[in-house]
């Protein structure tokens, strides 16, 4: 059985199955998802939703919040191994094995960042290029002089860089996308192979000493791993860019998205101008390597995995990964993402007003 739990006595939107008559005007659809925000949707039922290990505290989260919401709708958390779900929430290519959906789309935002083991090592300064060379084999150990300008304070130790073998495949793109751009020349990282276990903080967390990984920024957020840090401009060694809330957000200003039927995908527009957080007057240079977390809906189309995945796409369920090690999605691309999901699901209608009192109907 489908509910809805108040929010608000005032403007309280009314949901409806039926279709509007011709003599209404059609509703925006960020009118709809504005209503839709002052009611909890709900219906009953369990519904298992696979959860990386990043976002297990999220999942929690969103699991004892739907519990307040929702009586009687239960937010089954299941870890990222897990070999079927009625939702999954992983990167991409990772979903394929184990889930046939009818719906995907992104439920946050994450970013490729590289990951190192070099003891006493929190951080690390690459260029591009330098990048491109440790994966082409140009530059084979830690201490070597390319290194020691952007890292001089620090001194690199005399250690084998040992280069990953696996990756995702959503990281692997996005980091070879920027790196690119930034260096001129491709980063060539068909030495890596696509990652087919749901192991993303082994990923996070290279076992030998002198690894470099690629990893996801919230396994490597959640593992408090070592990060390397981008430098844009090797003749200026302050010209970097860590894999942070502001950089991360100022590079999903240049978001775009694309919808095909059910699937709903987004990329990078290095052409777009970045723009600054509200209430600020400076853009904080972008750390471009992002690409999505999607969520799958898997399996027969049920209602209650629709609202389930509706209630994960509210603005409240999506302003607590913020508070995780991811971030939220763009307004424009939630909105998009909910008009994928919420087919089938009752349709809200303004609520009367005193201005919309007393009208005559066409």
């Amino acid at each position: 059985m489908r509910t809805a739990t108040k929010l608000k006595t005032a403007a309280l939107a009314v949901f409806i199955s039926l279709s509007l008559t011709a003599c209404d005007p059609p509703i925006p659809q960020s009118l709809l998802v504005s209503q839709a925000e002052l009611e909890v949707q709900c219906e009953q039922g369990d519904v298992s939703v696979a959860v990386p290990d990043s976002l297990v505290d999220l999942g929690f989260s969103w699991s004892d919040s739907l519990l307040f919401a929702c009586e009687g709708m239960v937010f089954n958390q299941l870890d990222n191994t897990a070999p079927e779900a009625d939702i999954v929430i992983s990167e991409q290519s990772l979903i394929a094995g184990r889930c046939t959906p009818f719906a995907t789309v992104p439920v946050a935002i994450d970013a490729a960042v590289l990951v190192v083991n070099i003891p006493e090592f929190s951080e690390v300064f690459l260029s591009a290029q330098q990048i491109v060379d440790i994966f082409n084999g140009t530059i084979t150990n830690w201490s070597d002089p390319a290194l020691v300008e952007l890292n001089g304070d620090y001194p690199l130790p005399d250690l084998a860089i040992v280069l990953p073998t696996e990756a995702t495949a959503s990281a692997k793109s996005a980091l070879s996308d920027w790196i690119g751009r930034l260096a001129g020349v491709p980063l060539d990282l068909s030495g890596v192979a696509d990652a087919t276990d749901f192991n993303e903080i082994a990923l996070a967390t290279p076992a030998e000493e002198g690894g470099i990984g690629i990893a996801s920024y919230g396994a490597a957020g959640y593992q408090i791993s070592s990060m390397v840090a981008i430098v844009t401009d090797p003749a200026n060694p302050e010209s970097y860019i860590r894999a942070d809330y502001a950089s991360l957000l100022s590079a999903k200003t240049q978001l775009t998205s694309k919808i095909d039927g059910s699937t709903l995908t987004i990329a990078l527009d290095p052409s777009i101008e970045p723009t600054p957080e509200e209430g600020l007057d400076t853009v904080v240079p972008p750390y471009q390597a992002l690409y999505a977390a999607n969520m799958a809906l898997c399996g027969e189309d049920t209602t209650l995995k629709r609202t389930l995945a509706r209630y994960l796409l509210r603005q409240d369920s999506q302003g607590v990964i913020a508070a995780a090690t991811m971030m939220p999605l763009p307004e424009a691309i939630r909105i998009e993402a909910i008009q994928i999901v919420i087919v089938g699901l009752p349709v809200p209608t303004p609520a009367a007003t005193e201005d919309t009192e007393g009208t005559v109907e066409g």
